[in-house]
């Protein structure tokens, strides 16, 4: 959604108790926020029909499952009328990628990968390389998770 959606201090209340635990009972979410649980619920369909909540998912532990291989890879890419989107969609589409970023600079998309091994991470490169309109790639691999949050700060 490219417009924002005016939030007000319920809003952000709610927004917060979601990223902390999205599984909490709506009543438990009220209670915590001081609103009936029928203002928390009219509140949380207006803000998913606004798509500011895209979904609830469990946050999984990438290593315990075995994807502790990650990697950045940065790409040129021939400059054309939406080649982020062409060329971003396509990339955003082979298995392993999980983050496609448009981006200034030297670079023009800025993609995040995790894999099982180097193996199957070469395989990722090998699809990423396929793509019509990539000219350049450079790749680092990432030695340690030091810190990562997808919650936003909302203070």
């Amino acid at each position: 959604m490219s417009k924002k959606t005016p939030l007000d201090e319920l809003d952000v209340a709610i927004l917060k108790e979601l990223q902390k635990e999205c599984r909490s009972p709506l009543q438990e979410i009220a209670d915590k926020v001081g609103a009936p649980a029928s203002t928390v619920h009219y509140r949380l369909k207006r803000l998913e029909k606004a798509e500011i909540v895209e979904g609830y998912f469990a946050k999984l532990n990438p290593e315990k499952l075995g994807f502790d291989y990650t990697a950045v890879i940065h790409i040129r890419v021939d400059l054309t009328p939406g080649y982020y989107n062409t060329i971003g969609k396509e990339i955003a589409k082979i298995s392993g990628v999980w983050a496609v970023y448009l981006i200034l600079g030297d670079y023009d998309l800025l993609v995040l990968t995790r894999s099982k091994d180097r193996e199957s991470f070469m395989a990722i490169v090998d699809q990423i390389l396929q793509v019509k309109g990539i000219r350049q790639s450079s790749t680092s691999v990432v030695a340690k998770l030091i810190k990562e949050d997808t919650r936003l700060d909302l203070d």
